[in-house]
């Protein structure tokens, strides 16, 4: 059986979003989880200095970079994979 380019561009993006939406579900499921432990720990241990603000910020921007970075995946790939189809044809061409 024969792939064509088309197939092929397609499997790759279904593949590789998919894999983009899994990194970013594990990345938000772990990043509540910590904020789920060190919340109460902060309130329990040292109510008076709300230091776990500091983790929550950091882990927030990191996790809304991985989603803005989610959003662009598409276009990514696809600009990607203009890229791939020119270089190939360039080196055809050769």
């Amino acid at each position: 059986m024969t792939v064509t380019l088309e197939q092929y561009e397609r499997a790759e993006r279904e593949i590789s979003m998919r894999e983009a939406r899994t990194g970013l579900i594990v990345h938000a499921i772990v990043t509540a989880a910590v904020w789920a432990v060190l919340i109460p720990i902060n309130i329990i241990v040292a109510p008076e200095f709300p230091w776990v603000a500091f983790v929550v910020a950091g882990m927030g921007i990191g996790l809304f970079f991985h989603w803005f970075g989610y959003r662009r995946a598409e276009t990514d790939l696809r600009n990607r994979q203009l890229r791939i189809e020119t270089a190939a044809r360039d080196t055809v061409r050769i």
